[in-house]
């Protein structure tokens, strides 16, 4: 909704902001904020009242007026130095505790921005986060721009203190593009985006980075605490090149200074860690019982060893479940999380969700198109190369790893290539993750009692 204010100052835009704040997140926030949003848990959301940590010096109503900051960024009109022209800095206003599409525990904000033509359409965002806590940012919704509509912007990212960031952080609206397509006055922002996800490979990684970069693997041991605990460098070398790891950056060990220092925590980019009902239920108290009660109790009554020898034993525990001691469910903390696993309506059934992928069919996981998916969205490492010759040749020696030659003929791909034959198809690409691991695996195997197994093309 939009109206004429008058004179230069053109037309007000109004957008909506949905957001989940920390404490809604943390376990402990979440006995404060039972009854639903800011509304229901009073000062339990960034609240001072209650004590929370992380939420002590913010308030309440802080998030009311001055804490969270929005500038709309143009995909149409350039500034002098042809960059998208940035916006007026704008405050949250108005919370919408009764926003219908609004999910459990979120929040939604009014927030107006002032608009004319010379701004052009909206198609980023800088925002701002002056309090202590983070919080996490759902989505960004821009009603009724004049001569376009709604923008959404699909967010789903945490968003820490605005000082923990060298540049300020950024959204793009919910459409993409090609690199050859994105629109002028959003290069430099794409592009500063991506260097901010890339990193420079220095410096420590902290709680609020959201670098993806690898390293390899050499915080296995600890040589500094004894000798017998330093262990060899994995990967980066010519006779292995793999595995990678996630860098962290920790300081090198005093022995060693080709050894990282070993941490209990492990760096992972804070929008990939898990959700809150595993971050809240499960991981804190569930680990808890099921490591004093649950596991002594599946120990006893299956053994420890215990091992599948059918796909419909694996089956079984998403259909009929597994039938526990008669006393097993009584030995079990009482959070919601575990009241939903393990049943107690008297059955005494350990039943487990099925996978998306199995509950419209159960062989579903065998085809080759979820193979495909599975290794494009990142189940496992893999290299995506341009096929350069067919049928594809192997870069492994023969008189070490055995006859590699492909079985892959031109009749496999044919039928996927709607009529045309391999040789019209200007590009074919090979998505593999044998080169990368068979020389590891192999050396895996001659130990006693390893059994590894690596994925063929």
């Amino acid at each position: 909704m939009f109206g004429i204010l008058g004179g230069n100052k053109g037309h007000k835009i109004k957008g909506t902001v949905v957001l989940m704040s920390k404490n809604v997140l943390d376990f402990n926030e979440i006995v404060s904020t039972t009854q639903g949003g800011l509304v229901g848990a009073a000062t339990g959301i960034f609240g001072a009242a209650t004590g929370i940590v992380g939420g002590v010096v913010d308030g309440a109503t802080a998030i009311f007026s001055r804490n969270i900051a929005i500038q709309l960024i143009s995909a149409t009109k350039t500034d002098g130095l042809g960059n998208g022209k940035v916006g007026k800095q704008t405050y949250l206003e108005k919370h919408l505790p009764s926003l219908p599409t609004l999910g459990d525990r979120q929040d939604a904000f009014s927030v107006y921005f002032e608009w004319d033509n010379d701004f052009g359409i909206p198609g980023a965002f800088y925002i701002k986060n002056f309090m202590q806590s983070e919080f996490f940012l759902v989505s960004v919704t821009l009603e009724d721009i004049p001569n376009h509509g709604t923008i959404h912007f699909v967010c789903n990212s945490w968003v820490y203190n605005a000082k923990s960031y060298k540049r300020d952080r950024i959204f793009f609206a919910n459409k993409t593009y090609l690199p050859n397509e994105t629109p002028t006055p959003l290069v430099k922002y794409r592009k500063e985006e991506l260097e901010n996800l890339r990193g420079d490979g220095k410096g420590e990684r902290k709680e609020y980075d959201r670098i993806y970069d690898y390293d390899v693997y050499n915080d296995l041991g600890n040589p500094d605490k004894s000798n017998d605990l330093a262990r060899p460098v994995l990967g980066g070398s010519s006779a292995y090149p793999y595995p990678r790891r996630g860098r962290t950056g920790r300081k090198p060990t005093t022995k060693d200074s080709k050894s990282e220092s070993p941490s209990s925590s492990t760096y992972i980019p804070r929008d990939e860690n898990f959700g809150h009902l595993k971050s809240s239920d499960f991981l804190t108290y569930g680990i808890k019982s099921i490591a004093q009660t649950v596991l002594p109790t599946f120990q006893s009554a299956f053994g420890l060893n215990a091992e599948f020898d059918r796909f419909d034993d694996v089956r079984g525990l998403f259909e009929g479940g597994i039938h526990l001691p008669t006393d097993a469910l009584s030995k079990i903390s009482p959070l919601p999380v575990l009241k939903e696993i393990f049943r107690t309506d008297g059955e005494q059934v350990l039943k487990f969700p099925p996978p998306h992928v199995i509950k419209v069919s159960k062989s579903a996981w065998m085809t080759d198109e979820e193979f495909g998916r599975e290794m494009l969205a990142g189940v496992n490492p893999c290299l995506i190369e341009c096929l350069q010759v067919f049928p594809p040749k192997s870069k492994l020696d023969p008189t070490v790893y055995g006859d590699q030659t492909s079985t892959i003929t031109k009749e496999h791909l044919e039928i996927n290539l709607g009529g045309l034959s391999v040789e019209q198809v200007s590009h074919i690409y090979l998505i593999t993750k044998r080169h990368m691991n068979t020389q590891l695996i192999m050396t895996l195997n001659g130990y006693n009692d390893i059994c590894a197994t690596g994925t063929e093309w």
